[in-house]
Formats: structure tokens, C-alpha cells, sequence
């Protein structure tokens, strides 16, 4: 291992649970809609890879922005079929002992109360392998699926809800109940001692909740927080709460710098500004030649849907591709922003040095990334050690087109890679995810500096030390 790539890398492996390449004879993502052993096969091939976790990456509504409705969608395979990526992780948990589980969940689907419980019970029956990616969502169709009709809020009070939000669910798993609450004393007559519970008693814009939570304290008392977007609410997020961020690389120029200043704005909420790990998307094509790999390459080129690009780009960014000639310069939204995912819309259009992109170079340009990455393993290696020096990334979502060739590929042929370079560690640290993103054994529980440690209520202060201790005396 370099000095400039002294890091042991974070690898998870991201999938979105829709059919990728699904005309490829070969191909059985179409199983990850409707099979939970094709969840354990990938589940089982990421464990032997000594990956961190499963990144399931998740929409709530239809991409139906493009042509103005869902059937391209539906058509293309495009997000769509959907399955609720929380519905396979118990299972996957109880065929694997180490693999952990970045789940995303947006706070528009459900009340904080609910969710708290939701999140809390996947944490206690992985036994501490679970992480949650705090997303707002973007999509419009959530306006007249999931709001009743009501216009999807505007993109900044998205966000501003969103750490409410997370404010809540904070003090339902960490303040409600001391840790050692439960007492399951049979000869007393005790399950929890109801003294070392309280209300929360949260009253704010846009929630009102008294608790106390429903569930018992959970072996991580929180999961790992993982966030993704780099706009400009989304660093802030990110620079309070986060400890994985997911950040975009389809512009390189930008990404270092979106980077730098998720950690300048990590230090005046007086976190360590390497307390956060970055990671950014990457679907490696590997092959055990470099024209191996080509060829590969060029299959799922050939078995690629037409319209899927203008599908999820359409989606993503509110901008109706279709409404477009092929060589025509899109216009770019109200004020030059979008309601919708600020950071890939942004990410694309800067690529641009003068006037905006045609739809010609959306579509090329939401294809590609820092992470398109074609070769042997050697050969990938090479791109990663420069891309981790260069851009100060701590690892990967290695995504997959193909399953299973796609994930055997990453597990047989670059881990070996990558643990031969000192790049990826041999074994997992622990077992919880905590532990084993941040490689420390014992670390179950945010550091010192996280604004959620002061909210643990631990079983060294009574109720009033730790109200005090709250501010609320």
C-alpha cells in the first residue's frame, strides 16, 4: 500500500432491486423483483468478498417525468418493478454472519414514529448490521401518490423536514429509553423497568411526538448513517450527521471539491472532519484480459434498453428529455435549478463550459463517470489507487449489470486484486456495521463528537441527570 493510498478501502455492493441488462439470455436481475434466493445468492457471493454491505439503493414512486407518464418505465424496466428493499434484509441477515445492510429510506413515506420502530427492529434482528441512507426523495410522482395530491415541496424545505425528521428518531431509539431499560427479570416480575423510560415530548413544525419510543434499545443503539446528495442542504446534512456519504462522480472536477467542503463544514458542527467516509458508484466490467473485458463491455452495450437513459435522467431532474431533439440545448429548470436531484442534474450540466448540454450529451454524460471502469483487475487497481489519492474517496458502491457474472466477477477477481495491494482487508473487523466500516472493533456507537452521542441515555444517569444533561431541567 502507497502512502497516498494508506486507506483500507469501504466496498459495498449497490443495487437499485429493478432488472439491469434483462434481454441478456444470461442475465437474472429480473430475480431481485420477485426471488428472495436470488437475494441470498447475492448476498452469500458479497459475504465470501468480505464486502461491508449491500447498498439498497430505493425510489418510492414511478419515473414517469419522461413522455409525462410511467409506460416508458414500465416499458424499459427502468426502477420499475419495485420491491421494499427492507423485506429481504432479516433473511439475507440470517443466511450471513458479517455482511451489513445500507438500507435507503426517505422520510416523506412515513411517520417518524413508525419508522423509528421499522428501523430499530432491523437493527436488532441483524444484530447491528443495518444503516440507514437518510434520503428526501425528488420524484413528483410522490405528490399524487403519497401526499394526497399535493404538490411535492420545494427542494430546500425537503431538507429542513428531513432533519426533523431524523431529530425525532433520534430520541425515540436514543432518549426514550436508558440502556439498561430492559430488565426481563422473571422472578420480579419486571420486562422493562418502566422508570428508565421516558417521554420525549417532541413538538416542531412538522411533527408532534410524545413517545416514548416502542422498541428496546438496538446493539448499535443507532444505525450507521449514511447520506447521499452534495447540494447544498445535502452537505449540510451530511456535515452533521452523516458518517457515510454517498457522492456523485460524473464530474470529477467537482468532486474533490464537493468533498473538501463536506469536511470544512464537518469541523464547525465540531466533528472531526475525517469522522465522514466518502464513496462514490462504480460498475466494473472485469475481465481476466483487458479484451475480455471489451467484450463484456460491448454485450451489455448491445443488450442495453433504448430510452432507459432518458428514463432515469428525465426522472431524477424534472427535465422532460423528450420534449428535446437529439441536438438541441436543454433548458435547465426555473432560476437554473431543479426541484428534483440537484446533485447528478447540477453534476451533468457543469460538464458543459459554455451554454447547456444538448440532450445528445445528457444522455452520454449520465452514462458516464468516475467510476466506469473497464479492464483486468491490475488494471482497475491502477484507476483506483489514483482515483483514492487524487480525489480523497474511501471506497466504492461497486454496482453490477449483470447477475450473478457481475458480482462474481467483483468478488473472484478484483478483491483478490485489491487485498494483494493492501487496498481491502482480508477479514471483517467485528460484526456490526459500524465496526467494520470504520475498521475499529468495539465501536458500536457514533463517536464522541457526533451530535446524536450526547442523546444516548446510558445506564449511568438517572432520569433527571440525564434531563439535565439534555438541557431540559
Amino acid at each position: 500500500m502507497t502512502a497516498a493510498t494508506s486507506k483500507s478501502l469501504i466496498i459495498n455492493i449497490i443495487t437499485n432491486g429493478s432488472p439491469q441488462i434483462w434481454r441478456d439470455p444470461n442475465d437474472r436481475s429480473r430475480e431481485l423483483t420477485n426471488n428472495i434466493d436470488a437475494w441470498i445468492e447475492l448476498a452469500k457471493i458479497a459475504e465470501r468478498g468480505k464486502i461491508h454491505s449491500l447498498f439498497l439503493a430505493d425510489h418510492l414512486s414511478w419515473f414517469d417525468t419522461y413522455k409525462g407518464d410511467y409506460k416508458t418505465s414500465a416499458k424499459t424496466g427502468v426502477f420499475a418493478p419495485r420491491i421494499d428493499p427492507a423485506a429481504v434484509v432479516t433473511a439475507l441477515a440470517s443466511v450471513t454472519e458479517h455482511l451489513g445492510f445500507g438500507i435507503t429510506f426517505s422520510t416523506v413515506s412515513e411517520h417518524p414514529y413508525h419508522f423509528a420502530r421499522r428501523l430499530a427492529s432491523l437493527d436488532l434482528l441483524t444484530n447491528g448490521r443495518v444503516g440507514w441512507n437518510i434520503v428526501s426523495s425528488y420524484l413528483n410522482s410522490l405528490g399524487p401518490n403519497l401526499l394526497n395530491g399535493e404538490p411535492f415541496p420545494e427542494h430546500d424545505e425537503r431538507y429542513i423536514k428531513t432533519e426533523e425528521y431524523l431529530d425525532v428518531v433520534y430520541k425515540l431509539l436514543l432518549s426514550s429509553w436508558r440502556d439498561d431499560a430492559v430488565k426481563y427479570d422473571k422472578e420480579s416480575g419486571i420486562f422493562a423497568d418502566p422508570k428508565l423510560l421516558r417521554k420525549i415530548n417532541h413538538k416542531g413544525k412538522y411533527f408532534s411526538v410524545e413517545g416514548p419510543g416502542i422498541t428496546e434499545p438496538t446493539p448499535q443503539r443507532f444505525p450507521f448513517i449514511i447520506q447521499a446528495g452534495t447540494s447544498r442542504k445535502g452537505k449540510e446534512l451530511a456535515a452533521k450527521n452523516a458518517e457515510l456519504v454517498f457522492v456523485d462522480g460524473r464530474n470529477i472536477e467537482v468532486l474533490a471539491k464537493d468533498i473538501k467542503e463536506i469536511r470544512d463544514l464537518t469541523e464547525t458542527y465540531g466533528r472531526n472532519r475525517n469522522s465522514i467516509k466518502f464513496v462514490v458508484s462504480s460498475t466494473p466490467i472485469i475481465g481476466e484480459t483487458h479484451e475480455e473485458a471489451i467484450t463484456k463491455a460491448n454485450k451489455i452495450k448491445n443488450y442495453s434498453i433504448p430510452e432507459s437513459t432518458e428514463v432515469a435522467f428525465s426522472g431524477i431532474s424534472g427535465i422532460d428529455l423528450n420534449k428535446y431533439e437529439l441536438d438541441e440545448e436543454i433548458q435547465f429548470g426555473e432560476n437554473g435549478k431543479s426541484n428534483n436531484l440537484q446533485t447528478i442534474t447540477d453534476n451533468i450540466f457543469k460538464r458543459k463550459k459554455t451554454n447547456n448540454p444538448t440532450r445528445r450529451e445528457v444522455i452520454n454524460n449520465y452514462s458516464s463517470r468516475i467510476g466506469s471502469l473497464i479492464g483486468t483487475p491490475s488494471e482497475i487497481s491502477d484507476e483506483i489507487e489514483k482515483w483514492v489519492s487524487e480525489y480523497d474517496i474511501d471506497g466504492f458502491n461497486f454496482g453490477f449489470a449483470e447477475f450473478p457474472a457481475g458480482v462474481e466477477d467483483i468478488t473472484n477477481l478484483l478483491i483478490p486484486e485489491l487485498q494483494n495491494r493492501g487496498l481491502f482487508h482480508n477479514e471483517y473487523t467485528s460484526k456490526t456495521l459500524r465496526e467494520n466500516v470504520k475498521g475499529i472493533k468495539g465501536q458500536i456507537f457514533v463517536d464522541e463528537d457526533h451530535p446524536a452521542y450526547k442523546l444516548r441515555w446510558t445506564s449511568d444517569l438517572t432520569k433527571e441527570e440525564f434531563e439535565n444533561k439534555l438541557g431540559l431541567a
